[in-house]
Order: C-alpha cells, then structure tokens, then sequence
C-alpha cells in the first residue's frame, strides 16, 4: 500500500479530509491536523505519486500555507518520512532501507493511523537504547521480537513489526457524515465590513472545498451573524440561480447581501451553512474554457435574481394568444431558424411552408402587457387608427369557443403607436401593446 500523509494544522477540523476525497476515497483523518490517503490505485489518474502530492499540498495550502506532505509505503513510514524529509516520496519496498539511517528519536512519529498511548512510554525506550550506544532506526531491528515483547508488552511489539514493515493498517474509505457548517467565535467582534468579509472568505473556500471532495453542488448558503450587544440576528441566503459551487458567484452574492447590513453592532459569531445537492456529472472538451460565457451569465442572472428583479430569456410556447406564447425561463436555447420546405421533380417543384412562419414575422410591439387592458369608450374615441380594417384576426380554441380578436395599429394622443384588438364575443377594445 502507498501512503500519501499529510499535516496541515494542529487546529484542522477532521470534516478537512474531505477537501482529498478527489484524491482517493481512502482517507482517514487523526488528531492533530494529520490526513492519511491511499494513493496505491489513484496515483496513476494524476501522472504518478509526485503530480498526486503537489496537487494533494496545493489544495491543502488554500486553507494551511504551511501544510507539508510525505509518501511512502506505510502510513507510520510516511509519517515518519514527513518530519524526517518533508515533501520526498519513498521508492516502493524501499521504506525499511531508506528510514534505517534515520536518528532513534524518529520512534516517535512511528504511529500511523493510531497515535501512541504514551509518549513518555516512547522516549523511555528510546533512552533504553541510547544507553545501549544505538542511535539510528536499523541498529535496533537486530533485535527479535521476544526481546521487544518481554520488555515493553504491546507497544513493544508495534513497535519490532514496524521497523520490519508486517504491521497491517488499512484506510477504509471515508464516508461524510457532518454536516456542511462551519461555525466561528471571534475573540474581537467584527464591525467593519472588509474584515468582516475576509473571514467569511475563508469560510466560503473551506465548505466549497468540502463540496468539491463529496461531488456535490451547493443550492443554497445561510449564513447568519450572531451580534455582540443583543440578540440580533442577521440571516443571509445566498442562492444562485442553480446549483453550483463557483467560489467567485457566491463572493459576490455575499458582497452584495452585506451592503444591506448595519455593523454599528459589531459581530460576535458566525455561522455558515450549506444546503447540498448531487452534481450534475457532464464531459468537457480539453480545449473549452474553465469559465465559460454561460457561467457569466449565471453570476449576472444570480445577482439579478437576489435583487428581487425577474430576469430571464423569452421561451416561445405554441399558443396563439400572444400573452400566452412565451414563458420565462433561465436556460438559454437557441432555436434554429423555420425554414419553408422546397421539392423540386422534373418541371414541377412543391412548397410545404413551415408552420406559422409567417406569423413569426409580422410586427408584434417591442412591450407587451401580460394582460390585456380593457379601454373604455372615451379612451377609444381619442385614438387615432392607422386602418379602417383589422391587421389580422387571432382565434384561439376556435373548434371550442372562438373569441375572434381583430388587431389594429392606432396612435394615442400623447402619440404612441400601440397595438390593441377588439373581442368580437365581449364587444370590447383592449390595449396589448406599445411599439418603441
């Protein structure tokens, strides 16, 4: 087994390990701030060991600048090659011969998954045998097992199977059960909104990373500021307008939520939240931009959205009424063009038009009212229409109860041009639009 380990902090949380699920799903988590990562059948989706454990740092030097990793054949070998040689892989079955060189006070750190109960137990054997004159990890393997049984129990015996590489500790795949919240108690209450935003930064980066490990998207985060000096409370919800874990949308979500915010009572806590969801798995092209025109987008139309104003494309529905033929929708679709249908036999050629493609063309108002307005008789005496006779009829359920709308182009008097019919069932004009 191949073992990547990593320290990152004494204070890491052990929800960390799951910012290296993308890694391995072997992962286990001890205190302090120790990872363990099983990297025997995953290294090759990176391009080897070393690629593995510069992203493996990168991504934990987001959060820890000083984080510093080690790989080796076991996990109490890999620890004790990341506080002997920090950052250096261990050939496979070369971990006996390259850490018997290594100084007797490395016996500390032979641990792995499992911390030692004692670490005044440790030193006392390892003062045992500087007494002996033997100061490095290969002078003590000479020994045999009763020797180290006999003498120090249990501990001895990890200790002898250790140094010949037969104790077995496997790292069984990690399964997230926390919940995503990140909670924080600010020893100096925040009341300026710079700082406030920096440390919420750093809250947003680690649960997105959390997301990232899980393969899950992010469909909402609450976040709520706790004040000093009462019980108030600020709740924040920060929703695009689907699911997704782009760190810069939900920056500038919580920029613009946070201008709205009074900091004369500064804040004492934090709290971070995030409702998941699974992510939507799609293949992207080599070659495609990590931050496509469609993600823009979905920041403009987020932020829009957050607002309280209604944005949206224009879908085209297949109704009559115009009111009724289009909806609002966040997805984009382009839609190809209607095109009439030509056949062409000998001297004789047949045209099947597409349907409804001329009325895809006539002149319809650039503001539309959602619903029609009824205009009374002294409205309708001061328009001024273009035509005598409708521009076109529009029927809608005709083999059921036809209304029979008449349009016509007219100009108001304060000399609009607008766009109304009249219903032949209610006997009535009603204003539908206006043309700019």
């Amino acid at each position: 087994m191949r073992t990547l380990c990593l320290y990152l902090h004494q204070d890491a949380e052990p929800s960390v390990a799951e910012h290296f699920l993308k890694f391995s799903p072997r992962i286990h988590y001890r205190s302090p701030g120790l990872v363990f990562i099983d990297v025997t059948s995953t290294a090759k989706l990176f391009g080897g060991e070393n690629q593995l454990m510069n992203a493996a740092l990168s991504t934990a030097r987001q959060i820890f600048p000083t984080a510093s990793g080690a790989i080796s054949d076991t996990p109490w070998g890999a620890q004790a090659l990341l506080h002997e040689r920090p950052e250096s892989i261990i050939p496979p079955r070369c971990e006996i011969e390259e850490l018997s060189v290594a100084p007797l006070s490395l016996l500390h750190h032979f641990e792995g998954l499992v911390a030692w109960r004692s670490a005044h137990e440790i030193e006392r054997i390892i003062d045992f045998f500087y007494m002996l004159g033997l100061n490095k990890i290969g002078q003590i393997r000479q020994f045999e097992i009763d020797s180290f049984r006999q003498r120090w129990g249990e501990v001895g015996t990890l200790i002898w199977k250790r140094l010949h590489g037969i104790d077995q500790q496997i790292i069984s795949p990690l399964l997230p059960t926390e919940a995503l919240k990140e909670y924080a108690h600010l020893d100096f209450p925040i009341s300026l909104l710079p700082f406030l935003l920096h440390r919420l930064e750093k809250m947003l980066q680690h649960l997105i990373a959390r997301l990232q490990g899980r393969g899950e998207y992010a469909t909402k985060i609450i976040v709520r500021l706790f004040c000093e000096y009462s019980a108030e409370l600020h709740t924040l919800e920060l929703q695009p307008t689907s699911p997704g874990r782009q760190f810069e949308l939900f920056v500038k979500l919580l920029e613009n939520k946070l201008t709205t915010i009074n900091l004369d009572n500064p804040i004492q806590q934090i709290e971070v939240e995030v409702i998941p969801c699974p992510e939507k798995i799609q293949q992207l092209s080599f070659f495609e931009p990590r931050i496509s025109d469609r993600e823009k987008l979905s920041q403009l139309m987020s932020l829009l959205q957050q607002s309280g104003l209604t944005t949206g494309f224009l879908q085209p529905k297949d109704e009559v009424l115009p009111e009724k033929a289009w909806t609002l929708t966040t997805d984009f679709k382009v839609h190809q063009p209607l095109q009439d249908s030509v056949t062409i036999a000998g001297e004789s050629f047949q045209i099947r038009p597409a349907y409804s493609a001329a009325l895809s063309q006539a002149p319809r108002p650039s503001r539309l009212l959602i619903k029609p307005r009824a205009l009374n008789l002294d409205e309708v005496k001061r328009l001024n229409f273009l035509s005598t006779q409708p521009i076109e009829r529009l029927e809608d359920s005709w083999w059921d109860c036809a209304r029979g709308r008449d349009y016509y182009f007219a100009l108001s008097p304060k000399g609009e041009f607008v766009w109304l019919f009249y219903d032949q069932n209610e006997k009535q004009y009603y204003l539908h639009g206006f043309f700019d």
